[in-house]
């Protein structure tokens, strides 16, 4: 048996090393997971918010697009509109249900809203008035 002493404690240290290796990969990997999630969030705000301001039709503009810890805010200008102009509440409600349903199609933000990402919404009117300023989160997709 003391012929094999050496090669069992070699065995038992690389035993040991390899389930330290394990364990260190299991908790570094989802800050990894986080880290990127973080990076392709940031890289789809620059690309949604390319250009902007930038006229999407003959009413609205896209003044920006940003994301910062766990939340993309994109903000809109009403160039024709004027707050005095329309209901607030109603403009709300009515743009919170069509930004739902953009913000959970899969194959846009979806999977990202469904994992926790906000959304937050912010109209404004032709003088830079808050017309409405809302959030769209994972409960809204449903």
């Amino acid at each position: 048996m003391k012929q094999y002493r050496g090669f069992i404690i070699f065995v038992s240290v690389m035993s040991l090393l390899f389930i330290l290796v394990q364990v260190w990969h299991a908790k570094s990997a989802p800050e990894e997971l986080k880290q990127e999630r973080e990076r392709q969030l940031k890289g789809a705000a620059i690309i949604m918010g390319a250009g902007a301001p930038k006229m999407i039709d003959e009413s609205a503009r896209l003044d920006s697009v940003t994301y910062n810890d766990g939340m993309m805010r994109i903000a809109y200008t009403l160039t024709t509109v004027s707050k005095n102009d329309l209901d607030s509440d109603a403009f709300t409600e009515d743009r919170k249900a069509v930004a739902a349903t953009v913000s959970c199609d899969e194959k846009g933000l979806g999977l990202y809203v469904e994992s926790g990402l906000l959304i937050n919404y912010v109209f404004n009117d032709s003088n830079n008035a808050p017309i409405a300023d809302f959030q769209i989160s994972k409960s809204d997709c449903r």
